[in-house]
């Protein structure tokens, strides 16, 4: 009777959490990546002091350049893949199947070049234009893009991980 009831051994609440919500991780990271890249966007609360100033402020700085026109669409284009991005990591969660990890890893792929691209135009208005200096606003907004898409880049790595490379779409009939 002893030798059975330690055969049995509850496993500690992370290692029972993993077991059988491992697909899930790639989900988490996207809501956390698309949790950045979203959220904290300008706002302001009427009729309180809570605001926060950070992508469309500093866009707005770089007046009318053709880096204003380039930053606004990167900033868009960042946004609407990260909404995408969810879903897809929404359904991943559910079906593993290796189209939305490539379709996850593609969307993966473009975020980082755009936030690459967005990070770079910052640095290329300051060194082609004396009165622009990046300063706390702009720092804030692409930090806060370099963090979003390091969670989405961890998240695609774990999808690789738990891909059903075996998946076959059922026909409802």
């Amino acid at each position: 009777m002893e030798n059975a009831e330690q055969e049995y051994k509850i496993l500690p609440w992370h290692k029972r959490w993993y077991s059988f919500n491992k697909q899930k991780i790639p989900m988490i990271f996207t809501a956390f990546g698309t949790f950045f890249f979203t959220a904290l966007i300008d706002f302001e609360v009427q009729g309180t002091s809570i605001k926060l100033v950070s992508h469309i402020a500093a866009i707005r700085k770089f007046l009318n350049t053709p880096y204003n026109n380039m930053s606004a669409f990167y900033l868009f284009a960042i946004y609407l893949i990260g909404v995408v991005q969810l879903f897809n990591s929404f359904s991943f969660s559910k079906k593993r199947s290796p189209f939305g990890l490539i379709l996850m890893t593609f969307l993966t792929a473009v975020q980082i070049i755009l936030v690459g691209l967005y990070t770079s135009i910052f640095f290329l208005e300051q060194a082609t234009r004396t009165d622009y200096v990046i300063d706390s606003v702009a720092r804030f907004s692409y930090t806060v893009f370099i963090i979003g898409a390091i969670f989405f880049l961890i998240g695609t790595i774990f999808a690789w991980f738990y891909v059903d490379w075996k998946y076959v779409k059922e026909i409802d009939e």
